[in-house]
């Protein structure tokens, strides 16, 4: 240390402690995890759901075999939904107004840099490489179905993709719809087939857009 830093006043000495202590706080942010989904919160995934949707779930499908089709039909933790990594989730169901069709919703809202086109990209390779597989579909009270998958032959939007399952006695109609930093899952069946799947991703498709474009 030389003698003129003996003579460095203190007035500086401390400012520059202070511009030290400043600049490191600057280089080193630490981002609230909050900020990370955008334009979609967190706080409004269930807003993802359509107005329908009741409290509780139905009979959930929770098992497939063979795994590699697994998306095509599991509704706890759906593969399709899960695979981007979803910072949050909610879900419900419904039925139609007959109550010869049984809904499942459900939603994921994921990190900003999200990437939908890829996500509907992987669920029709998935959907496709299954296609007239038997699917082995098993529900959360112990029943087993066997279901044969087919994409459906008019896919109409870039924002989804949709397909069917087939058996003797149980038929359902699915739809995954991805964009902005959110997705969303909605699986109808019932003993004569589910509903109209292009509507209703229509309208999953609309709740995206109307959340991407105003804030939590």
């Amino acid at each position: 240390m030389t003698a003129a830093a003996h003579r460095l006043p203190v007035a500086v000495v401390v400012g520059a402690v202070a511009l030290v202590a400043c600049t490191r706080t600057v280089d080193n942010p630490q981002p609230r995890p909050e900020t990370l989904a955008a334009p979609i919160s967190t706080l409004q995934v269930a807003d993802l759901l359509s107005p329908k949707v009741a409290e509780g779930e139905g009979n959930l499908f929770v098992s497939v075999d063979p795994e590699r089709c697994s998306g095509l039909a599991r509704e706890v933790e759906p593969p399709f939904l899960r695979a981007g990594r979803p910072m949050a989730t909610d879900g419900g169901h419904w039925t139609s107004d007959d109550s010869a069709v049984y809904v499942e919703e459900m939603a994921a809202v994921y990190r900003f840099d999200f990437d939908g086109p890829a996500a509907l990209q992987s669920a029709r390779e998935t959907i496709a490489s299954c296609r007239d597989t038997p699917l082995s579909v098993t529900t959360m009270r112990g029943r087993t179905y066997v279901f044969t998958a087919a994409p459906e032959p008019a896919q109409d939007s870039e924002d989804s993709v949709r397909w069917s399952l087939r058996a003797s006695d149980w038929n359902c109609d699915n739809v995954f719809v991805a964009a902005h930093n959110a997705a969303v899952e909605i699986t109808t069946c019932g003993a004569g087939g589910g509903l109209d799947t292009a509507s209703l991703a229509a309208d999953a498709r609309a709740r995206i857009e109307a959340l991407a474009n105003t804030t939590a």
